[in-house]
């Protein structure tokens, strides 16, 4: 239950419930593919959004290399990084962030001593410049 494989094999285990079915499955060092077989797709996609795995399929196990604008790959151990969709190109590509500031502050409002008075500003900033946030 505990090592990688590549299938076609189908591992059985019997779990009290699905809590302990999910902290079991994520118990591993690994997250490639994983499949959730039900009748009731709605609860099967939620239970599927819970899983440790690059790619999770309800009640299939191999439409998704047929979907081939959807990224493929490991979390974990398993894999390393992705392919199709856009993350698929954007791997070989090197990111690098780059900011200059062309207003050098004294000292940046985030920087400690914390303040109520400046955290409400940089809130109140926040919320101007990027929208309104989750209260």
């Amino acid at each position: 239950m505990t090592e990688e494989t590549f299938g076609p094999t189908l591992p059985i285990v019997k779990v009290r419930d699905l809590d302990e079915a999910v902290q079991l499955a994520n118990d591993s060092s690994f997250g490639l593919q994983t499949s959730v077989w039900t009748g009731d797709t709605e609860r099967g996609a939620a239970l599927a959004g819970r899983l440790e795995s690059g790619v999770v399929t309800v009640n299939n196990a191999q439409a998704n290399y047929m979907a081939l604008a959807l990224p493929m790959g490991g979390w974990k151990d398993s894999g390393i990084g992705s392919r199709h969709g856009p993350d698929g190109i954007r791997k070989f590509a090197r990111k690098q962030s780059l900011m200059v500031s062309r207003i050098a502050l004294r000292r940046p409002p985030y920087a400690m001593p914390y303040s109520a008075r400046k955290t409400g500003a940089m809130r109140l900033l926040g919320k101007l410049l990027y929208g309104r946030g989750k209260d």
